[in-house]
C-alpha cells in the first residue's frame, strides 16, 4: 500500500532540506513524495531536484504563485497512492510514522490515521498548543472547537484517497483552509485511528502563515462567513459559542471592499 507525500513549499530553502529527509528516512519504503514548488524564487528548487536525482521516488513539480492550497490540490491531483500524507515545507515526520500508520491501516478498520505532534522554536522542541487527547475527533469537535482549544495540524493525518474523493482545498483562502476541508471530510464521517506518539514536528518561525496575523484574521473572517452560509449542522450551537466572538469583526467585515469578492467566489456565486 503505497503512501502519497504531498510537499508544498515557497522560499522555503532553509527548512526543506530536513523535510525531504525526514520522508526520506522513513521505515515504510512503499512511498512516493510530491514536491509542489510554488512560485519559489530561493534555492527550494535546486533541493528538491537534488533529491529527485538521488531518489525516484520523488517527484518534483513547479507552478505559478497560487497559494498553498492550489498547490496542495495539484498535488493530490497527481497522487498515485492508497493514501494521502501532507507536509508543509518547514515541518517534518518521525521515521516511524507511516509504518506505524500503516500497521493501523491494515486493519481495515480506519479512514484516517491522527498521530500526536510537537513544535519546534529556535531549536528548541517544546509541548504543542493543543491536546489532541481533549476530544474525539468528530465533526462536531472541529466545527465548535476549532481554534479555541482544538487545532489538528495539516501532517498529522494520513488519509485514505477514497476518503478525500473529489474534495478540494479552498484556493480563495491563503489560511483556515484546512478547518474549512476537515469539516467536508468528517461529514463523511470516517472511522479514525489516533497515535498517542507525536510523529509529527510543527516549526515555529518568523515565516508561518499562523505568525501572519492580518493574513490570519482576514481568513478566519471568511472562513467563518463561509461556515455560516454553507454547514447547518449544529448551527446554533456554531453561532452562539464561534460567531458571537466575533459578530464585531464579521460586521466589519462586511463593509471591506474585499468581502465581496471572496466570499462569493467561496460560494459559487458572481
Amino acid at each position: 500500500m503505497k503512501i502519497s507525500t504531498i510537499i508544498t513549499c515557497y522560499n522555503q530553502e532553509d527548512f526543506l532540506e530536513e523535510a525531504l529527509s525526514s520522508i526520506a528516512h522513513q521505515t515504510y519504503p512503499n512511498w512516493e513524495c510530491i514536491i509542489i514548488d510554488d512560485g519559489s524564487t530561493d534555492a527550494s528548487a535546486q533541493i528538491a531536484k537534488q533529491w529527485q536525482e538521488a531518489d525516484n521516488r520523488f517527484i518534483y513539480f513547479y507552478q505559478e504563485n497560487k497559494g498553498r492550497s492550489a498547490a496542495r490540490n495539484v498535488g493530490i491531483s497527481k497522487a498515485s497512492g492508497s493514501y494521502i500524507q501532507l507536509l508543509d515545507g518547514d515541518d517534518t515526520l518521525q521515521p516511524t510514522k507511516f509504518e506505524e500508520s500503516i500497521k493501523l491501516f491494515e486493519c481495515g478498520k480506519c479512514d484516517i490515521v491522527i498521530t500526536n505532534f510537537y513544535e519546534m522554536k529556535d531549536g528548541k522542541e517544546r509541548s504543542p498548543f493543543c491536546d489532541l487527547t481533549k476530544y474525539s475527533f468528530t465533526y462536531k469537535n472541529i466545527l465548535l472547537q476549532w481554534d479555541i482549544d482544538f487545532n489538528i495540524p495539516i501532517h498529522c493525518f494520513i488519509f485514505s484517497t477514497k476518503i478525500i474523493e473529489n474534495l478540494y482545498f479552498e484556493q480563495v483562502l491563503r489560511a483556515k483552509e484546512d478547518w474549512i476541508m476537515w469539516l467536508s471530510i468528517f461529514k463523511k464521517n470516517p472511522k479514525v485511528a489516533f497515535i498517542p506518539a507525536p510523529l509529527a514536528m510543527y516549526r515555529l518561525h518568523g515565516q508561518n502563515t499562523s505568525q501572519n496575523k492580518a493574513l490570519v484574521e482576514k481568513n478566519t473572517e471568511v472562513a467563518l462567513a463561509y461556515i455560516l452560509k454553507n454547514e447547518t449542522l449544529y448551527f446554533d450551537e456554531f453561532f452562539q459559542k464561534v460567531i458571537n466572538k466575533y459578530k464585531e469583526k464579521i460586521a466589519k467585515m462586511q463593509q471591506r471592499p474585499w468581502y465581496k469578492k471572496v466570499f462569493y467566489a467561496l460560494i459559487g456565486k458572481e
